[in-house]
C-alpha cells in the first residue's frame, strides 16, 4: 500500500468539494474514485489540510495509476485555489497495528 501525502494551505474560502474538484478526474465521483481518500483540517488553521491518497500499487507501477488518480488539468486547476503546498511525498506502508476505534476521555 503507497500513500501519497500532500499538505497544503489553501486560498481563502476554498471549500473541501472545491479542492475534491480541482483534482479528480473527468467521469469520476468521490463515490466511484478508485482509491481511499482522506482530507484533514488542521484544528489551528481551518485553512491548512493533509490529503491522504491510499494507492494499493506498487511503487515501480505508481507513476502508471497516477495519471488515473487525477485530472489532466490538476495542477493548473490547484494552483487557482491553492496558496501554498508544504509538503508532497509518497510513502510505502512497512507496518500497521492498532484499532481504529474513536477514544473518548475515559480511554486514557
Amino acid at each position: 500500500m503507497l500513500r501519497a501525502v500532500f499538505v497544503r494551505t489553501l486560498k481563502p474560502g476554498v471549500t473541501d468539494e472545491e479542492f475534491i474538484q480541482a483534482w479528480l478526474p473527468p467521469g469520476l465521483t468521490p463515490d466511484s474514485y478508485p482509491s481511499g481518500v482522506s482530507i484533514s483540517h488542521s484544528l489551528t488553521d481551518e485553512r491548512q489540510i493533509i490529503s491522504i491518497f491510499e494507492v494499493d500499487a506498487t511503487p515501480q507501477d505508481f507513476p502508471k495509476v497516477l495519471a488515473s488518480l487525477v485530472h489532466p488539468d490538476s495542477a493548473a486547476r490547484l494552483a487557482e485555489i491553492v496558496e501554498s503546498t508544504q509538503l508532497e511525498a509518497v510513502f510505502e506502508d512497512t507496518a500497521t497495528f492498532g484499532s481504529r476505534q474513536p477514544l473518548t476521555p475515559d480511554d486514557r
